[in-house]
C-alpha cells in the first residue's frame, strides 16, 4: 500500500511538471524555451519511472494474467501507439506521443488526485497570469478587434482553459456532494469577464451553460432510482462519433451551400470556423495518417487560418486513423463508467464533445485532463473514499 501511495505522489509530481511546462507555452510569460521543455521532459521521465519502476509488480501481474478483455486492451494500446507514432512523423506534434505515455502511466492512479493536480496547477498559473497582467508585467497576445487575452497568446486559450478548470472542479464537487453555489458565482463572473473583455463568446457561453447543466445533473444523478435508458446509453457511448458526424455534415453543407443564411449565421457566430474548415479541406484535404498543415500553409498563404474544431484537427492534421481509435477509446471509457453506475463522467465527457465543436483542445492534455481516464481509478461512491474500481478491471 505504501508503494502504491508513493507511486501516485510521484506520478502527480511528473504530471504537475508537465502541465507547468505545457501551460506556460500558451502564455506570454518570458520563460526561456529550454526551461519549459525541461519541465516537460522531466515530467515525462518521472511519469515513466512511476509506472515502470515503482509499480513493476502490478505491471507484471497485468501482463502475465491476461484475459480476453486485457488482450483486446493490449491490442488497442499497441495500435494507438503505432498510429500515434505514424501521425507524429507526419505532423511533428510531440503531444501525440506524450498523451500515450501519460495515459498508460496513469494506470492505477486515483483520477480524483489527477484532477486535483490539474486544478491546482492550472488555477495557480491562471492566477499568476492575471496578477502579472494587472501589474503590467505582460500584455495581450494576438489581439483581434480589441480583444484582451490577459497574457495568453489567444483569447480562446484563456477561455478554454477556464472551461476545463471549471469542469474538473464540477466533477470533484459532484463526487463529494459539495455545494456549488460559490463555484456558480465564480463561473458567472469569469464568464462575464471573458465575454466583455476578451469577446470569447463561445467559451463564455459554454461557461454560462455549465451552471444550469450542473444543477440538473446533480438533481438527476443523486436520485436513488436514477436510471439511463438504453437509447441514452447508446448516445453517451457514441457521442464522440456523433460530434464528428455533426462537424462533417455542417462543414460539407457549408461548402456546397455557402450562401445559405442558416449556415452563414453559424459561420458568423462561430467566428468563421466553417470558412477555416473549408479552407483546410481545399488546401490539404482529409488525411488518414496525419499531415503538418500549419508549417506547409505558411509557404503559400499569409492570411488568417486556424482550425478551431477538435474533430477537424483530427481529420486534417492528426489523421482519420487516430480519430477512429480515440473515438473507440472514448466509447470504452463511457461504457465502463455506465457498467459501474458512474454517471457523472459520461455527462462531463458529453460537454467536452459539444465544446470541441468550437474548440481545438480536445487532444491537448494540458487542457483536457479527462484524457487520463481510461486506466485510472474512478470513484463509484462519493461517500466512501475506499470504494474504487479500475475502468479496465475484469469485474467491470
Amino acid at each position: 500500500m505504501k508503494i502504491k501511495l508513493g507511486r501516485e505522489s510521484v506520478y502527480c509530481l511528473g504530471l504537475a511538471l508537465f502541465l507547468v511546462g505545457q501551460l506556460l507555452g500558451h502564455t506570454l510569460l518570458p520563460v526561456p524555451p529550454y526551461i519549459r521543455y525541461s519541465f516537460i521532459f522531466l515530467g515525462l521521465l518521472i511519469s515513466i519511472f512511476s509506472f515502470v519502476i515503482l509499480d513493476f509488480n502490478e505491471l507484471y501481474y497485468a501482463v502475465n494474467r491476461l484475459t480476453i478483455i486485457k488482450i483486446r486492451i493490449l491490442i488497442f494500446i499497441i495500435l494507438l501507439t503505432v498510429i500515434s507514432i505514424v501521425s507524429f512523423k507526419r505532423n511533428h506534434d510531440y503531444a501525440l506521443l506524450v498523451n500515450i505515455i501519460f495515459i498508460l502511466s496513469a494506470y492505477h492512479i486515483h483520477f480524483e488526485k489527477i484532477l486535483k493536480t490539474f486544478f491546482v496547477v492550472a488555477t495557480s498559473i491562471l492566477i499568476i497570469m492575471l496578477v502579472a497582467y494587472i501589474l503590467g508585467l505582460i500584455g495581450d497576445g494576438q489581439v483581434l478587434q480589441g480583444r484582451k487575452t490577459f497574457g495568453y497568446r489567444m483569447p480562446t486559450d484563456l477561455a478554454q482553459l477556464i472551461v476545463y478548470i471549471t469542469l474538473s472542479k464540477i466533477y470533484l464537487n459532484l463526487i463529494k456532494g459539495r455545494d456549488n453555489s460559490l463555484l456558480f458565482l465564480i463561473i458567472l463572473g469569469i464568464g462575464t469577464l471573458t465575454l466583455m473583455q476578451s469577446n470569447a463568446r463561445l467559451g463564455s457561453f459554454t461557461l454560462f451553460l455549465l451552471v444550469p447543466y450542473t444543477v440538473l445533473l446533480k438533481r438527476k444523478v443523486y436520485k436513488s432510482n436514477f436510471e439511463i435508458s438504453k437509447l441514452a446509453q447508446a448516445i453517451l457511448k457514441n457521442f464522440f462519433f456523433i460530434g464528428v458526424l455533426i462537424s462533417y455534415i455542417v462543414t460539407e453543407l457549408f461548402i456546397k451551400n455557402p450562401n445559405n443564411w442558416v449556415l452563414q449565421s453559424i459561420n458568423r457566430i462561430s467566428s468563421a470556423r466553417l470558412i477555416n474548415n473549408r479552407m483546410g479541406i481545399e488546401f490539404f484535404g482529409y488525411s488518414i495518417w496525419g499531415q503538418n498543415i500549419y508549417t506547409n500553409i505558411s509557404s503559400f498563404f499569409k492570411d488568417w487560418f486556424y482550425i478551431d474544431n477538435s474533430f477537424y484537427v483530427f481529420l486534417l492534421s492528426y489523421g482519420l486513423a487516430l480519430l477512429v481509435l480515440v473515438g473507440i477509446g472514448y466509447r470504452y471509457v463511457v461504457n465502463k463508467c455506465l457498467k459501474i453506475h458512474e454517471y457523472i463522467i459520461p455527462f462531463i465527457l458529453l460537454v467536452i464533445v459539444l465544446d470541441s465543436l468550437i474548440d481545438q483542445h480536445f487532444y491537448s492534455l494540458e487542457y483536457n485532463i479527462f484524457l487520463l481516464l481510461p486506466f485510472s481509478l474512478v470513484s463509484i461512491n462519493e461517500k466512501n473514499e475506499d470504494n474504487k474500481t479500475r475502468l479496465n478491471d475484469k469485474h467491470t
